[in-house]
Protein backbone atom coordinates (compact mmCIF):
# COMPACT_ATOMS: atom_id res chain seq x y z
CA UNK A 1 0.00 0.00 0.00
CA UNK A 2 1.17 3.51 -0.83
CA UNK A 3 -0.01 6.41 1.29
CA UNK A 4 -1.78 9.13 -0.70
CA UNK A 5 -0.38 12.65 -0.94
CA UNK A 6 -2.19 15.49 0.77
CA UNK A 7 -5.87 15.84 -0.01
CA UNK A 8 -5.67 17.66 -3.32
CA UNK A 9 -4.66 21.07 -2.01
CA UNK A 10 -1.32 22.86 -2.24
CA UNK A 11 0.83 22.71 0.87
CA UNK A 12 0.62 25.83 2.99
CA UNK A 13 3.26 27.76 4.91
CA UNK A 14 1.76 26.33 8.07
CA UNK A 15 2.33 22.82 6.67
CA UNK A 16 5.93 23.71 5.92
CA UNK A 17 6.56 25.18 9.36
CA UNK A 18 5.06 22.14 11.03
CA UNK A 19 7.21 19.82 8.92
CA UNK A 20 10.36 21.78 9.79
CA UNK A 21 9.55 21.31 13.47
CA UNK A 22 8.88 17.60 12.99
CA UNK A 23 12.18 17.10 11.18
CA UNK A 24 14.08 18.91 13.91
CA UNK A 25 12.34 16.88 16.60
CA UNK A 26 13.24 13.68 14.75
CA UNK A 27 16.84 14.89 14.48
CA UNK A 28 16.96 15.29 18.25
CA UNK A 29 15.56 11.80 18.66
CA UNK A 30 18.19 10.38 16.28
CA UNK A 31 20.99 12.09 18.19
CA UNK A 32 19.69 10.87 21.55
CA UNK A 33 19.30 7.31 20.25
CA UNK A 34 22.83 7.09 18.85
CA UNK A 35 22.60 8.05 15.16
CA UNK A 36 24.78 11.11 14.45
CA UNK A 37 24.38 10.49 10.72
CA UNK A 38 20.57 10.71 10.77
CA UNK A 39 20.69 13.63 13.19
CA UNK A 40 22.86 15.50 10.67
CA UNK A 41 20.66 14.62 7.71
CA UNK A 42 17.38 15.42 9.44
CA UNK A 43 18.68 18.81 10.59
CA UNK A 44 19.81 19.49 7.03
CA UNK A 45 16.44 18.40 5.66
CA UNK A 46 14.67 20.76 8.07
CA UNK A 47 16.73 23.70 6.80
CA UNK A 48 16.18 22.66 3.17
CA UNK A 49 12.41 22.37 3.67
CA UNK A 50 12.43 25.83 5.24
CA UNK A 51 14.22 27.14 2.12
CA UNK A 52 11.90 25.33 -0.27
CA UNK A 53 14.63 23.05 -1.65
CA UNK A 54 14.60 19.46 -2.99
CA UNK A 55 13.58 17.91 0.36
CA UNK A 56 10.52 20.16 0.40
CA UNK A 57 9.73 19.17 -3.17
CA UNK A 58 9.66 15.50 -2.17
CA UNK A 59 7.73 15.91 1.09
CA UNK A 60 5.41 18.83 0.30
CA UNK A 61 2.71 16.57 -1.11
CA UNK A 62 2.47 14.76 2.25
CA UNK A 63 3.07 17.74 4.53
CA UNK A 64 -0.45 18.06 5.93
CA UNK A 65 -0.57 14.45 7.10
CA UNK A 66 -0.73 13.92 10.88
CA UNK A 67 2.36 13.10 12.94
CA UNK A 68 1.16 9.51 13.17
CA UNK A 69 2.09 9.02 9.50
CA UNK A 70 5.81 9.43 10.42
CA UNK A 71 6.71 11.52 7.36
CA UNK A 72 10.34 12.28 8.37
CA UNK A 73 11.04 8.57 8.91
CA UNK A 74 9.31 7.61 5.65
CA UNK A 75 11.45 10.15 3.79
CA UNK A 76 14.66 8.83 5.34
CA UNK A 77 13.61 5.24 4.62
CA UNK A 78 12.92 6.23 1.00
CA UNK A 79 16.44 7.58 0.58
CA UNK A 80 17.81 4.47 2.28
CA UNK A 81 15.92 2.34 -0.26
CA UNK A 82 17.74 4.16 -3.07
CA UNK A 83 21.02 3.24 -1.42
CA UNK A 84 20.02 -0.38 -0.81
CA UNK A 85 18.94 -0.67 -4.45
CA UNK A 86 22.31 0.72 -5.60
CA UNK A 87 20.57 3.69 -7.24
CA UNK A 88 22.70 6.23 -5.34
CA UNK A 89 26.35 5.08 -5.47
CA UNK A 90 27.83 8.38 -4.30
CA UNK A 91 25.60 8.46 -1.23
CA UNK A 92 26.25 4.77 -0.59
CA UNK A 93 29.87 5.66 0.17
CA UNK A 94 28.56 7.34 3.35
CA UNK A 95 26.05 4.64 4.36
CA UNK A 96 27.54 1.99 6.70
CA UNK A 97 24.54 -0.27 6.04
CA UNK A 98 26.02 -1.04 2.59
CA UNK A 99 29.66 -0.84 3.64
CA UNK A 100 30.17 2.92 3.22
CA UNK A 101 33.00 4.43 5.24
CA UNK A 102 33.12 8.07 4.08
CA UNK A 103 31.56 9.34 7.30
CA UNK A 104 29.92 12.71 7.86
CA UNK A 105 32.30 14.87 5.80
CA UNK A 106 30.54 15.76 2.57
CA UNK A 107 27.48 13.72 3.60
CA UNK A 108 24.92 16.50 3.47
CA UNK A 109 25.88 17.84 0.04
CA UNK A 110 25.84 14.31 -1.40
CA UNK A 111 22.50 13.59 0.26
CA UNK A 112 20.93 16.78 -1.08
CA UNK A 113 22.20 16.09 -4.60
CA UNK A 114 20.75 12.59 -4.41
CA UNK A 115 17.37 13.92 -3.33
CA UNK A 116 17.39 16.48 -6.14
CA UNK A 117 18.38 13.92 -8.78
CA UNK A 118 15.84 11.29 -7.65
CA UNK A 119 12.97 13.52 -6.55
CA UNK A 120 10.25 11.76 -8.54
CA UNK A 121 11.33 8.32 -7.38
CA UNK A 122 11.58 9.57 -3.81
CA UNK A 123 8.06 10.98 -3.90
CA UNK A 124 6.87 7.46 -4.65
CA UNK A 125 9.11 5.87 -2.02
CA UNK A 126 8.14 8.42 0.62
CA UNK A 127 4.54 7.38 0.03
CA UNK A 128 5.33 3.91 1.35
CA UNK A 129 4.62 3.24 5.04
CA UNK A 130 7.65 3.22 7.33
CA UNK A 131 7.58 -0.22 8.92
CA UNK A 132 10.10 -0.73 11.70
CA UNK A 133 10.15 -4.08 13.51
CA UNK A 134 12.60 -2.96 16.21
CA UNK A 135 13.69 -6.13 17.99
CA UNK A 136 15.61 -4.09 20.54
CA UNK A 137 12.30 -3.37 22.23
CA UNK A 138 12.22 -6.99 23.33
CA UNK A 139 14.93 -6.01 25.82
CA UNK A 140 12.01 -4.59 27.80
CA UNK A 141 9.11 -6.67 26.52
CA UNK A 142 11.00 -9.97 26.87
CA UNK A 143 11.66 -9.75 30.61
CA UNK A 144 8.12 -8.44 31.03
CA UNK A 145 6.74 -11.55 29.38
CA UNK A 146 9.09 -13.86 31.28
CA UNK A 147 8.26 -12.21 34.61
CA UNK A 148 4.54 -12.56 33.93
CA UNK A 149 5.03 -16.23 33.06
CA UNK A 150 6.82 -16.77 36.36
CA UNK A 151 4.10 -14.95 38.31
CA UNK A 152 1.36 -17.15 36.90
CA UNK A 153 3.18 -20.44 36.23
CA UNK A 154 0.95 -21.15 33.23
CA UNK A 155 1.54 -21.79 29.52
CA UNK A 156 1.97 -18.42 27.79
CA UNK A 157 -0.10 -17.40 24.77
CA UNK A 158 1.51 -14.29 23.25
CA UNK A 159 -0.70 -11.95 21.19
CA UNK A 160 0.99 -8.88 19.68
CA UNK A 161 -0.76 -5.97 17.97
CA UNK A 162 1.23 -3.87 15.51
CA UNK A 163 3.40 -6.93 15.00
CA UNK A 164 4.93 -5.74 11.67
CA UNK A 165 6.76 -8.91 10.55
CA UNK A 166 6.23 -10.71 13.86
CA UNK A 167 9.91 -10.66 14.82
CA UNK A 168 9.31 -9.81 18.49
CA UNK A 169 7.03 -12.83 18.80
CA UNK A 170 10.28 -14.85 18.97
CA UNK A 171 11.54 -12.88 22.00
CA UNK A 172 12.39 -15.96 24.07
CA UNK A 173 15.06 -16.94 21.52
CA UNK A 174 16.96 -13.64 22.00
CA UNK A 175 19.96 -13.10 24.29
CA UNK A 176 19.65 -10.39 26.95
CA UNK A 177 21.93 -8.91 29.56
CA UNK A 178 23.86 -6.11 31.20
CA UNK A 179 26.93 -4.56 29.58
CA UNK A 180 29.31 -6.35 31.96
CA UNK A 181 27.59 -9.69 31.40
CA UNK A 182 26.91 -10.27 35.11
CA UNK A 183 23.18 -10.67 34.44
CA UNK A 184 22.04 -12.49 31.31
CA UNK A 185 19.00 -14.38 30.06
CA UNK A 186 18.23 -16.39 26.95
CA UNK A 187 20.24 -18.69 24.66
CA UNK A 188 23.93 -17.83 24.66
CA UNK A 189 24.19 -18.61 20.93
CA UNK A 190 21.22 -16.48 19.86
CA UNK A 191 21.70 -14.50 16.62
CA UNK A 192 19.86 -11.60 18.32
CA UNK A 193 22.22 -10.09 20.90
CA UNK A 194 20.62 -7.61 23.30
CA UNK A 195 23.37 -7.83 25.91
CA UNK A 196 24.05 -4.29 27.06
CA UNK A 197 20.43 -3.15 26.92
CA UNK A 198 19.86 -3.72 30.64
CA UNK A 199 21.05 -1.16 33.20
CA UNK A 200 19.11 -2.33 36.26
CA UNK A 201 18.50 -5.98 35.32
CA UNK A 202 15.22 -7.82 35.85
CA UNK A 203 14.85 -10.11 38.83
CA UNK A 204 12.78 -13.22 39.47
CA UNK A 205 12.84 -14.40 35.86
CA UNK A 206 12.36 -18.11 35.16
CA UNK A 207 15.18 -20.00 33.46
CA UNK A 208 12.94 -20.79 30.50
CA UNK A 209 9.40 -19.94 29.42
CA UNK A 210 6.87 -22.24 27.78
CA UNK A 211 5.43 -20.19 24.91
CA UNK A 212 2.39 -22.23 23.93
CA UNK A 213 1.40 -20.03 20.98
CA UNK A 214 2.54 -16.89 19.16
CA UNK A 215 0.14 -14.74 17.17
CA UNK A 216 0.13 -11.15 15.95
CA UNK A 217 -1.69 -8.70 13.72
CA UNK A 218 -0.84 -5.62 11.70
CA UNK A 219 -2.85 -3.66 9.13
CA UNK A 220 0.36 -3.39 7.07
CA UNK A 221 1.61 -6.90 7.76
CA UNK A 222 5.06 -7.84 6.46
CA UNK A 223 6.30 -11.32 5.55
CA UNK A 224 9.81 -12.03 6.90
CA UNK A 225 10.33 -14.47 4.02
CA UNK A 226 9.65 -11.81 1.35
CA UNK A 227 12.66 -10.02 -0.14
CA UNK A 228 10.57 -6.90 -0.74
CA UNK A 229 9.42 -6.87 2.87
CA UNK A 230 12.95 -7.48 4.10
CA UNK A 231 14.00 -4.38 2.14
CA UNK A 232 11.18 -2.44 3.83
CA UNK A 233 12.45 -3.49 7.27
CA UNK A 234 16.08 -2.80 6.43
CA UNK A 235 15.33 0.63 4.94
CA UNK A 236 13.61 1.67 8.17
CA UNK A 237 16.69 0.89 10.31
CA UNK A 238 19.00 3.89 10.54
CA UNK A 239 21.97 3.29 8.29
CA UNK A 240 24.74 4.08 10.80
CA UNK A 241 23.55 1.62 13.45
CA UNK A 242 25.22 -1.69 12.52
CA UNK A 243 24.18 -3.44 15.73
CA UNK A 244 20.51 -2.84 14.89
CA UNK A 245 21.06 -4.19 11.37
CA UNK A 246 22.75 -7.25 12.83
CA UNK A 247 19.88 -7.87 15.21
CA UNK A 248 17.38 -7.52 12.35
CA UNK A 249 19.24 -10.15 10.30
CA UNK A 250 19.35 -12.46 13.30
CA UNK A 251 15.63 -12.00 13.99
CA UNK A 252 14.79 -12.75 10.36
CA UNK A 253 16.75 -16.00 10.67
CA UNK A 254 14.84 -16.93 13.83
CA UNK A 255 11.56 -16.21 12.05
CA UNK A 256 12.43 -18.98 9.61
CA UNK A 257 13.01 -21.43 12.47
CA UNK A 258 10.25 -20.56 14.97
CA UNK A 259 6.63 -20.67 13.74
CA UNK A 260 4.21 -17.85 14.50
CA UNK A 261 0.80 -16.96 13.12
CA UNK A 262 0.30 -13.42 11.84
CA UNK A 263 -2.79 -11.77 10.38
CA UNK A 264 -3.32 -8.65 8.28
CA UNK A 265 -5.83 -6.80 10.44
CA UNK A 266 -6.28 -3.83 12.73
CA UNK A 267 -5.92 -4.24 16.47
CA UNK A 268 -9.58 -3.84 17.33
CA UNK A 269 -11.06 -6.30 14.86
CA UNK A 270 -8.35 -8.89 15.46
CA UNK A 271 -8.54 -8.82 19.25
CA UNK A 272 -12.32 -9.03 19.07
CA UNK A 273 -11.83 -12.25 17.11
CA UNK A 274 -9.06 -13.92 19.15
CA UNK A 275 -9.63 -12.88 22.77
CA UNK A 276 -13.13 -14.17 23.61
CA UNK A 277 -12.18 -17.77 22.75
CA UNK A 278 -8.59 -17.63 23.96
CA UNK A 279 -7.03 -20.94 25.08
CA UNK A 280 -6.48 -21.93 28.69
CA UNK A 281 -3.38 -20.45 30.26
CA UNK A 282 -1.89 -16.97 30.44
CA UNK A 283 -2.77 -14.67 27.52
CA UNK A 284 -0.58 -11.58 27.12
CA UNK A 285 -1.51 -8.86 24.62
CA UNK A 286 1.59 -6.77 23.93
CA UNK A 287 2.64 -3.81 21.84
CA UNK A 288 5.55 -1.35 21.68
CA UNK A 289 5.66 2.14 20.11
CA UNK A 290 2.44 1.32 18.27
CA UNK A 291 -0.30 3.11 20.19
CA UNK A 292 0.16 6.55 18.61
CA UNK A 293 -0.49 5.00 15.18
CA UNK A 294 -3.80 3.45 16.25
CA UNK A 295 -6.79 5.75 15.61
CA UNK A 296 -8.36 7.14 18.77
CA UNK A 297 -11.68 5.37 18.27
CA UNK A 298 -9.85 2.08 17.80
CA UNK A 299 -7.78 2.70 20.94
CA UNK A 300 -11.01 3.18 22.87
CA UNK A 301 -12.46 -0.02 21.39
CA UNK A 302 -9.34 -2.01 22.34
CA UNK A 303 -9.41 -0.73 25.92
CA UNK A 304 -13.12 -1.56 26.26
CA UNK A 305 -12.55 -5.02 24.82
CA UNK A 306 -9.65 -5.79 27.14
CA UNK A 307 -11.69 -4.66 30.13
CA UNK A 308 -14.74 -6.64 29.03
CA UNK A 309 -12.78 -9.83 28.34
CA UNK A 310 -10.75 -9.27 31.50
CA UNK A 311 -13.98 -9.31 33.47
CA UNK A 312 -14.29 -13.03 32.72
CA UNK A 313 -10.61 -13.84 33.38
CA UNK A 314 -9.79 -16.34 36.11
CA UNK A 315 -6.71 -17.40 38.04
CA UNK A 316 -6.28 -20.31 35.62
CA UNK A 317 -6.92 -18.15 32.54
CA UNK A 318 -5.63 -14.62 33.26
CA UNK A 319 -5.34 -11.83 30.72
CA UNK A 320 -2.51 -9.27 30.68
CA UNK A 321 -2.02 -6.09 28.65
CA UNK A 322 1.73 -5.41 28.35
CA UNK A 323 2.97 -2.26 26.60
CA UNK A 324 6.04 -0.10 26.11
CA UNK A 325 4.81 3.31 24.97
CA UNK A 326 5.58 7.00 25.58
CA UNK A 327 3.84 8.52 28.53
CA UNK A 328 0.59 10.35 27.75
CA UNK A 329 -0.58 12.92 26.90
CA UNK A 330 2.14 13.79 24.34
CA UNK A 331 2.80 10.17 23.26
CA UNK A 332 5.92 11.26 21.35
CA UNK A 333 9.63 10.87 22.02
CA UNK A 334 11.03 13.70 24.13
CA UNK A 335 14.00 11.91 25.68
CA UNK A 336 11.95 10.61 28.61
CA UNK A 337 12.16 6.83 29.08
CA UNK A 338 9.04 4.85 28.25
CA UNK A 339 7.24 2.96 31.04
CA UNK A 340 6.76 -0.79 30.69
CA UNK A 341 3.22 -1.33 31.99
CA UNK A 342 1.34 -4.54 32.69
CA UNK A 343 -2.38 -4.59 33.49
CA UNK A 344 -3.61 -7.96 34.76
CA UNK A 345 -7.12 -9.41 34.98
CA UNK A 346 -8.79 -10.61 37.11
CA UNK A 347 -8.62 -7.35 39.01
CA UNK A 348 -7.38 -4.92 36.36
CA UNK A 349 -4.38 -3.83 38.46
CA UNK A 350 -1.57 -2.04 36.58
CA UNK A 351 2.09 -2.44 37.50
CA UNK A 352 4.99 -0.40 36.13
CA UNK A 353 7.73 -2.99 35.67
CA UNK A 354 10.42 -0.49 34.72
CA UNK A 355 11.41 2.04 32.08
CA UNK A 356 13.42 1.86 28.85
CA UNK A 357 14.34 4.06 25.92
CA UNK A 358 12.51 3.98 22.58
CA UNK A 359 14.61 1.17 21.09
CA UNK A 360 14.47 -0.91 24.27
CA UNK A 361 17.88 0.14 25.56
CA UNK A 362 18.74 1.27 29.11
CA UNK A 363 16.11 -0.90 30.77
CA UNK A 364 15.79 -0.07 34.45
CA UNK A 365 13.74 -2.77 36.14
CA UNK A 366 11.78 -1.67 39.19
CA UNK A 367 8.30 -3.24 39.57
CA UNK A 368 5.87 -1.07 41.48
CA UNK A 369 2.20 -0.06 41.37
CA UNK A 370 1.57 2.30 38.47
CA UNK A 371 0.61 5.87 39.35
CA UNK A 372 -0.60 7.83 36.29
CA UNK A 373 0.92 11.27 35.72
CA UNK A 374 -1.32 14.01 37.00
Amino acid sequence: MTLPPSAGRPATEADRSRLVARLRNQATSAADLGSPMYATLLRGAATDVDLGGPCWRVMSGFADQPDSQALPLRFMAGVHRLVLRRHAPALAMHYPSVGGTAGLEGLWSTFLSTVANHAEELIELTGLPCQTNEVGRSAALGPGLAWLAAQHDLPLHHREIGTSAGLNLRWDAFRYGTTDGTSTWGPADSPVDLVGHWVDPPTDLPTTVEVASREGCDPNLLDPASQDDRETLTAAVWADMPARHGRLKGALALAEAIPATTTRAGAGEWLADVLPDRPDGLTVVSHSVVWRYVPTDEQDAVIRLLDDVGGSATASSPLVWLRLEPRPPAMVYDGTPYPLLATTWPGGETVELGVAQAHGQDLRWSPRPFVPDS
